[in-house]
């Protein structure tokens, strides 16, 4: 009677272990995939030019926009250096008396070509004012040139004074500045503050090998925001070429607007459903 029982005994127990396995099987397809917001852009803001930081104009944490002004550098020199251009290119001098020199040579041509016609003045004094009409005209290009010189290189260092004010790149929050007032900036440490975008969110989630095919680039992804229980959809931005050698987990990276700023970055998140583009 026993033994006639063991092949059912031994059948239960491999029906059981094979349930409890597709079980696992079946619980592992439905956890969560967790990531991490992040900020949508994280970048250290560097000084164009070396000098001074003489003074911030905004505090750690404060916003900022693309193009204001972070921080600015000492540029009393360059200042002084702008003003002596504009001057010398506002002098006309030089350009005043090429013109004038050409408008008596003309001149003199005029009445040598006058005096020829009634004989009394030679061939060679008429060639001779005809080159003195050129050298004129070429005295006063190259006065033309040095006055247009003159207009670039000011623009060129009004464009350089810019330089002394440290702009941001993109709209964002001022995480930490990296410099103290009266500080060097030079080509080995140009960084003056580190600046987050907030605006958009990143989120990186970690997806096993088996539920990769699930994601697609550009496919509209519904992120939960787990300590606040706050649901947002996104879209899929990135995913890895290949899974890490040593966790066999795709990158997948999902980018959330997050323009009312309710949403914090260094949340946890939970990847819950992903919609393919269509």
């Amino acid at each position: 009677m026993v033994a006639s029982l063991r092949p059912i005994i031994c059948l239960s127990l491999a029906l059981a272990v094979t349930s409890n396995a597709a079980a696992q099987v079946e619980t592992f397809h439905h956890l969560p995939i967790e990531g991490y917001s992040q900020p949508g852009r994280l970048a250290k803001v560097a000084a164009a030019t070396m000098g001074i930081l003489e003074h911030f104009n905004l505090q750690e944490g404060q916003s900022v926009t693309a193009g204001q002004c972070i921080a600015s550098l000492d540029d009393a020199v360059h200042s002084e250096i702008v003003e002596i251009a504009r001057i010398t290119m506002e002098s006309n001098g030089e350009l005043a008396s090429a013109k004038a020199e050409l408008q008596a040579r003309h001149t003199r041509l005029t009445r040598i070509e006058s005096l020829v016609r009634r004989e009394h003045a030679s061939q060679v004094e008429w060639l001779q004012a005809r080159e003195q009409v050129s050298l004129a005209e070429a005295n006063l290009l190259i006065a033309r040139e040095k006055q247009q010189q003159r207009e670039a290189e000011y623009q060129k260092l009004l464009a350089e004074a810019n330089e002394y004010c440290i702009q941001s790149p993109f709209d964002g929050v001022v995480v930490e500045f990296l410099k103290e007032q009266g500080e060097y900036v030079g080509p080995a440490d140009p960084h003056i503050c580190v600046l987050a975008q907030l605006a958009e969110l990143s989120i990186e989630f970690l997806v096993p090998r088996p539920r990769r095919a699930e994601v697609s680039l550009n496919a509209s992804a519904k992120v939960l925001f787990v300590d606040t229980n706050q649901s947002v959809t996104g879209r899929v931005t990135y995913i890895s070429p290949y899974p890490n050698g040593e966790t066999n987990l795709y990158t997948v990276k999902v980018r959330v607007k997050n323009g009312d700023r309710k949403l914090d970055a260094g949340m946890r998140c939970h990847l819950v459903d992903v919609t393919p583009d269509n």
